[in-house]
């Protein structure tokens, strides 16, 4: 009788997930442009149009302009921006953890003060971490990864917040610290967008999506990126204690296995093409090893 294992919930997202991830976030983003630019709206509309279009607040406008709020609204609404266009950095959020591995804790809490873009040693930013032996921990970023911070820098200011050495790098809608429920909700509706745009392509859903799974996510790419070099992927997340590093190598080392046939089946094929050149056939290769197997008959006799 066979028993059927159920197979193990993958706790992570595939290479070609988070991407995916990252531009539906993206999409829930508040546009830093207006949806449409008028051809002859008049001078107050195209002075709207291009001030929106720098990422400016309707109130900053307002104040730039010397006009009331209500009128700077109505131009806006008119050119497809229906209120406020808070710039709240889902995508960046996204990005962030999947790319760094921080704790969603630790993503609220970073400050601009913490980020180093231009670090002779490359770019990195420094998290308070108890762990550790001098108290912080240094996380290297990708080049992908600090072109990111500074954009989302830079948008922050184009809207108006504060991008003083104290105030924080994800910030919620007054410009203070962003909690960790709120960026919770931002990957989960990021996750739900990714999934109805698989479910039209006839792919399966993402599996369940969280900070912490993205955090999972960014150790199994490291692994897979580093070779396998668990010592420094712990360093980089802050693991004082390997388990969960040990784990999501497990999960790879589980894929390696499974593929080990089609591997095999590789490594005999170059062996053959080795052998009898590029042109041999593998069923031709066959017969003609049967025949040497028994004197006087060969492969055409066969």
């Amino acid at each position: 009788m066979r028993v059927r294992v159920p197979k193990p919930q993958r706790t992570f997202l595939e290479l070609d997930e988070l991407p995916l991830l990252i531009d539906a976030a993206a999409a829930q983003d508040a546009p830093s442009m207006p949806a449409k630019i008028p051809g002859s709206g008049g001078e107050t509309a195209t002075k709207v149009a291009a001030l929106l279009g720098r990422g400016m607040t309707q109130g900053a406008i307002a104040a730039e302009l010397g006009l009331a709020k209500a009128t700077i609204n109505y131009h806006a609404r008119r050119l497809g921006v229906e209120g406020p266009a808070n710039y709240a950095g889902r995508a960046f959020v996204v990005r962030a953890l999947g790319y760094s591995g921080v704790r969603n804790s630790e993503l609220c809490d970073l400050r601009i003060r913490h980020v180093r873009l231009h670090d002779p040693g490359g770019a990195r930013f420094h998290v308070p971490d108890s762990k550790t032996e001098t108290g912080i921990r240094v996380v290297e970023m990708s080049p992908d990864l600090a072109e990111a911070f500074v954009d989302h820098l830079d948008r922050l200011r184009r809207a108006g917040n504060r991008t003083e050495p104290d105030d924080y790098v994800v910030q919620n809608a007054r410009g203070g610290r962003i909690s960790r429920q709120r960026v919770a909700k931002i990957v989960r509706e990021a996750a739900t967008l990714a999934t109805e745009r698989r479910s039209a392509r006839g792919l399966p859903p993402l599996p369940r999506t969280t900070p912490h799974s993205l955090r999972r996510t960014y150790i199994s790419i490291a692994l897979l990126a580093n070779r396998f070099d668990v010592k420094w992927v712990m360093s980089q997340v802050g693991h004082a204690d390997s388990k969960m590093t040990l784990d999501v190598y497990a999960q790879l080392e589980q894929r390696v296995k499974r593929e080990h046939g089609v591997r095999f089946d590789a490594l005999v094929r170059d062996a053959r093409v080795q052998l009898h050149g590029a042109q041999m056939r593998p069923e031709k290769a066959t017969k003609r090893r049967r025949g040497a197997d028994r004197p006087g008959i060969t492969a055409r006799d066969e």
